[in-house]
């Protein structure tokens, strides 16, 4: 995949300073068309009815606009604008938005506060069907893709994120790939496929392990490795099987990376 358009999510907070950054530096690195879009629930219920923004909604987003106006002087830009803050067609509208972009870059949900609805970033991931770039509230701008940890599990999720990554992780000095259920078939009689030596054929300098698999288990070994490596970027599938899920308990696990994550996170599905 060749990024060329890339999408920004911004609610007018200042919590968009790292995602924005984030989103100007990897613009400029793939020589990207970068895309605002504002999108922030309605405080005024009477605006709600109306379907029309209040003067408050207004007013952050002429803020947005300048801060990605600013941040991104320089770069072909667009600005979209989302002006319905009831949730359901917040919502709606986001995910419509995203499907247009080869890259979506978000902040964490804990960043958003109530500015938007709770579970929008899951939306994204799910139902985007683009490879989300979900930024960490205290994130300090920095090379993205030169230390990366990929969580791998054989499947389609997985499988997408392996290879939406790979744009990302062109150059890197380092590849862990931490895998729930090894690198290779335990059926001598399959094809012996192997991730680390698919990687191996597009230059990155990859390595592999086995990632302990109770629980959130897979989660904090994730994150561990992550830190462990120095990693600046983590890149899982949004909905893998039991373990990487957003349905039922499972749906802990994702959410886990989600809230506790240091580190931009890719996300696929």
């Amino acid at each position: 995949m060749n990024i060329k358009d890339i999408l920004v999510h911004l609610d007018g907070d200042n919590a968009d300073s790292g995602t924005l950054a984030l989103a100007v530096d990897q613009a400029k690195r793939f020589g990207a068309r970068l895309t605002g879009l504002f999108a922030r629930k309605e405080i005024s219920p009477a605006a709600v009815m109306a379907r029309q923004p209040s003067d408050t909604l207004l007013a952050a987003a002429e803020s947005a606009h300048k801060a990605f106006d600013a941040a991104a002087s320089g770069l072909e830009t667009r600005w979209w604008q989302v002006m319905h803050g009831a949730d359901a067609e917040l919502l709606g509208e986001v995910v419509f938005c995203s499907h247009y972009l080869d890259l979506v870059i978000v902040s964490q949900p804990a960043a958003y506060g109530n500015h938007v609805p709770p579970t929008m970033v899951e939306q994204i991931i799910l139902n985007s069907g683009r490879p989300v770039l979900v930024v960490p509230t205290s994130f300090k701008l920095r090379s993205l893709g030169k230390r990366v940890v990929i969580g791998w599990r054989s499947g389609k999720q997985a499988a997408r994120a392996l290879h939406d990554c790979l744009p990302l992780v062109d150059g890197a000095e380092q590849v862990m790939v931490a895998s729930v259920r090894g690198f290779s078939p335990m059926d001598k009689t399959t094809p012996q496929v192997d991730v680390i030596d698919h990687l191996r054929i597009h230059g990155l300098p990859v390595t592999g392990e086995r990632v302990n698999t109770e629980g959130l288990g897979v989660m904090d070994s994730l994150l561990s490795r992550a830190y462990d490596i120095d990693a600046d970027l983590l890149v899982i599938g949004g909905h893998v099987g039991k373990t990487l899920s957003f349905s039922g308990k499972a749906g802990a696990g994702t959410r886990h990376i989600l809230a506790h994550a240091s580190i931009p996170v890719l996300f696929s599905c």
